[in-house]
């Protein structure tokens, strides 16, 4: 008819579920958008949070753990490492008994106590050990220091000390009645060792090392010694048996952190 507009063309079939096709999947593709995002988030946060909570819990958990699992029964190869039992069959440490005092004076002397406390020595954990054949015994301490305290610190006064030629006694010996090392006293040390912790907490090892029949270390006899020695040499194996009972420590130490802050 004259002066009628003229009747737009039909849409083709299927264009109107096509748009709202291509619509859905916009709105889909965004959201995917936003909750990988929120995912990559929350993975972080959760990253964050397991370091802050490593941080934050491994400079206190020398006072929050009990005693007996900083310093467990046995030391040495792990058979489970989820648990951290260790084998009694290849444990090169086995625990006599654990010191009740905490005190960094009580439990330390020499250059080692005056370094802790010159950097604000918070507390000193002690046990006593044997190795397997029952001849030696030592003391070990974990040393407890202020948060922020940077453990090459004492990783360089550890190897000054080692450098010395006849480097002093480091851990004051814990004495266990009833035990090999009844008779275990300061008198009785033959070597000491000590280490900064592995893990960059605010944590020192060391231990002093000594025969359970008192023998003392001195000048090896004949063509084994020499002149200049004043029981150096005789000393190498007890500073050996210290060094292992820290380093076993240490690691302990870095596994219980993780076994407590990852699960």
């Amino acid at each position: 008819m004259p002066g009628m507009p003229p009747v737009p063309a039909p849409a083709p079939r299927g264009s109107a579920a096509r748009s709202c096709l291509t619509a859905f999947l916009a709105v889909v593709g965004a959201l995917g958008l936003l909750g990988g995002g929120g995912l990559v988030a929350h993975a972080y946060s959760n990253a964050s949070q397991v370091t802050s909570n490593r941080s934050d819990y491994g400079a206190t958990m020398w006072r929050n753990e009990p005693v007996d699992k900083l310093f467990p029964e046995a030391l040495g190869t792990a058979k489970d490492t989820r648990t951290l039992d260790i084998d009694p069959k290849h444990a090169q440490w086995h625990r006599l008994g654990i010191s009740e005092q905490t005190g960094c004076d009580q439990a330390l002397s020499g250059p080692l106590a005056a370094k802790v406390h010159k950097l604000g020595c918070l507390g000193a954990l002690r046990a006593t050990y044997v190795d397997p054949t029952g001849n030696t015994v030592a003391t070990v301490a974990v040393i407890a220091l202020p948060k922020g305290t940077d453990p090459e610190e004492m990783h360089a006064f550890f190897s000054d000390e080692g450098d010395k030629e006849s480097p002093p006694q480091q851990v004051k010996a814990f004495a266990v009645p009833g035990s090999l090392a009844a008779r275990w006293s300061d008198a009785r040390r033959n070597a000491s060792a000590g280490a900064g912790s592995s893990s960059d907490l605010p944590y020192a090892f060391a231990a002093s090392a000594g025969a359970v029949d008192g023998r003392a270390a001195g000048r090896l006899p004949g063509e084994f010694g020499s002149s200049a020695d004043h029981g150096e040499q005789d000393r190498v194996p007890w500073e050996g048996a210290a060094s292992s009972l820290v380093s076993q420590l240490n690691l302990h130490t870095t596994d219980l952190l993780d076994k407590e802050t990852t699960t």
